[in-house]
């Protein structure tokens, strides 16, 4: 009985120790599997680790330097920043390119910037900051890594400005300026310590420049000193003139276009050379007046334009006292309507002065019906009777017989100009009769009759 129960203990130990080494085995089997799972999961991560370090990407970057890539963001760098001198030609990259060639290329983190999300990084080139790389996350490698590529590289604005220079131009006030072909506005002029002169400043230049600087007459101006970008051109120096001329009460003046104020010197009434001893000064018609005005920083004589109250270009004539005078324009309804009035007149005329048929008497009265009567040209007609009573009788051919250039003078006034060209018969022989007047007609009750008759 006690064997049988001895046996019966026996055999629990022997089930218990199964028991617990079964269980022992499981658990061991259990951190066994956990160990690999963890080691598997672990390694993983650690491979992630690696696969989204930033300085990896850097490495290959400093290790394999695209120039071409460098230099296409230069250039684009340098395209936003050109001006208007430089845009119509090719980026002046080539001359810059040595400063990112052959030099040794290092990125560390802007750490004012950079995050772990965004990381920047700045290059430098040799022993100069030259830009900032931006890296961008392009795809997961898993435990919420990343790997990178390079999102963008921005050149640092003193960088890119290092490669540009500023250019000053010296030249007179007037003078005309290019760059590259493209005229320099006012706006880049700056405050300048030469007389008479004007500067120009133009900022941030690539490249080479082509400048061209034409003076106030057309010519063009070579600079006379070139240094550190500073060109010297010479300086024309201005004068001022005062005028005085004779215009209508009502007409607007103009200097190269620019109207200017002027003032009266007088209100005598000024008549043209051919009132000169027609009539009594006091009887001239008041039609012109004197003025005068300056002009001053002139460079060379400006063009003078007077318009009448209706905005048509006044002439210019020869007053009596050989001044420049502006008179209405040449009047074609005035050369209709009187130009067989005038034709009547110089033809008595010249029948006269060449005693056409030796009647002396008869063409003095026939002329007499063309002129007014006790007028200055009356008295000239009358006084040389005497002296044509010794010219033979003669004949006359025309040859030419041109009228022209009517000028009206108020109401009751104009005048024309009368060339001819005659061959004269005396018994002497032949001779050839050329001349050119200017003649005065005045309105007498309704006819038009000379009073004066100026040789021009």
């Amino acid at each position: 009985m006690e064997n049988e129960q001895h046996e019966s203990n026996k055999n629990v130990r022997r089930r218990r120790r199964f028991g617990f080494y079964s269980i022992l085995l499981l658990v061991v089997a259990g951190l066994i599997v956990a160990i690999g799972v963890g080691a598997f999961i672990f390694r993983g991560y650690i491979q992630a680790f690696e696969d989204s370090r930033i300085d990896y990407i850097i490495k290959q970057l400093q290790d394999n330097i695209d120039y071409g890539f460098w230099e296409h963001n230069a250039e684009s760098a340098i395209s936003a920043r050109l001006t208007e001198f430089e845009t119509d030609g090719p980026v002046p990259i080539s001359p810059h390119l040595s400063q990112i060639r052959d030099v040794r290329y290092v990125l560390r983190q802007k750490s004012d910037e950079s995050t772990t999300e965004s990381p920047v990084y700045i290059i430098r080139a040799g022993a100069r900051d030259i830009g900032v790389v931006r890296f961008v996350p392009t795809e997961s490698v898993g435990y919420g890594y990343y790997r990178w590529d390079v999102g963008s590289v921005e050149f640092l604005d003193g960088f890119v400005d290092s490669f540009c220079r500023s250019i000053h131009i010296i030249a007179s006030q007037n003078a005309q300026i290019s760059v590259n072909g493209v005229p320099v506005s006012s706006e880049y002029r700056i405050d300048c310590e030469y007389e008479y002169g004007a500067a120009y400043l133009i900022d941030g230049v690539f490249g080479g420049v082509d400048i061209e600087v034409f003076e106030f007459d057309g010519s063009e101006s070579s600079p006379y000193h070139i240094e550190n970008d500073w060109y010297f051109y010479p300086i024309t120096i201005p004068f001022a003139r005062e005028f005085n001329i004779i215009v209508p009460e009502d007409a607007s003046v103009y200097a190269d276009g620019e109207q200017i104020a002027y003032d009266r010197i007088t209100d005598d009434s000024i008549a043209p050379l051919v009132f000169s001893g027609a009539i009594e000064p006091e009887d001239v018609p008041v039609f012109l007046n004197r003025y005068e005005f300056e002009l001053a920083d002139i460079y060379v004589e400006p063009v003078i334009t007077v318009l009448d109250a209706q905005g048509r270009e006044l002439l210019t004539q020869e007053s009596a006292d050989g001044e420049t005078m502006y008179a209405a324009e040449f009047s074609s309804v005035y050369k209709e309507q009187y130009t067989e009035t005038v034709e009547t007149f110089i033809r008595a005329y010249i029948n006269y002065s060449a005693n056409v048929g030796g009647n002396i008497g008869g063409n003095i009265s026939n002329l007499n019906n063309y002129i007014l009567r006790n007028s200055e040209l009356y008295r000239r007609v009358q006084s040389s009777r005497a002296a044509m009573e010794w010219v033979g009788a003669t004949s006359v051919a025309y040859n030419s017989l041109e009228i022209d250039n009517f000028m009206p003078y108020g109401d009751s006034y104009f005048s024309c100009e009368v060339s001819y060209d005659v061959t004269n018969r005396t018994h002497g022989g032949i001779r050839e009769l050329v001349g050119r007047f200017e003649i005065l007609f005045f309105l007498s009750g309704n006819r038009w009759l000379a009073i004066n008759l100026v040789s021009l």
